[in-house]
């Protein structure tokens, strides 16, 4: 089984107003893959010091941000996976200039046998709006 990853660089989710309210998540999926649900959590350090932070779950909406097509909720079957994460309690607004940790929990289906996984790495936030290159041009997390 495959192991689906991030993409390298991912899209600040913002609302109407141009104000960031969290970070999309998304990856590929691997090759014969069916990812069941997902979870995802986002945050940017500075030294020991944790400034923005973000979370959530596969098909659940963050307030503000765009909305989900049916391709953005689990199972997620296809080239990507997506979570929308919102600002935590207390965060402030992502640096776009530094690098982002990120992880996502997952329930994976393959081959029939269903199996947690778990992945993490650090990532940049893309600049502008839209998914990266290659994806749904069409779907975007500003203001339109």
């Amino acid at each position: 089984m495959p192991v689906s990853r991030f993409f390298e660089v991912l899209p600040l989710l913002r609302d109407n107003q141009d104000q960031q309210v969290g970070l999309c998540l998304m990856g590929p999926v691997g090759t014969g893959d069916t990812l069941l649900w997902m979870s995802g959590w986002a945050w940017q350090q500075d030294g020991d010091k944790i400034t923005a932070a973000s979370t959530g779950d596969a098909g659940t909406h963050v307030h503000g941000a765009h909305p989900l097509k049916d391709k953005d909720k689990p199972p997620f079957t296809d080239e990507r996976w997506m979570v929308q994460t919102g600002f935590r309690e207390g965060s402030a607004d992502y640096d776009p200039e530094k690098p982002v940790l990120v992880q996502a929990l997952a329930l994976v289906e393959s081959d029939g046998e269903h199996t947690m996984v778990q992945w993490s790495q650090a990532v940049m936030i893309k600049h502008g709006y839209g998914h990266p290159p290659g994806d749904d041009a069409g779907h975007e997390h500003g203001p339109e």
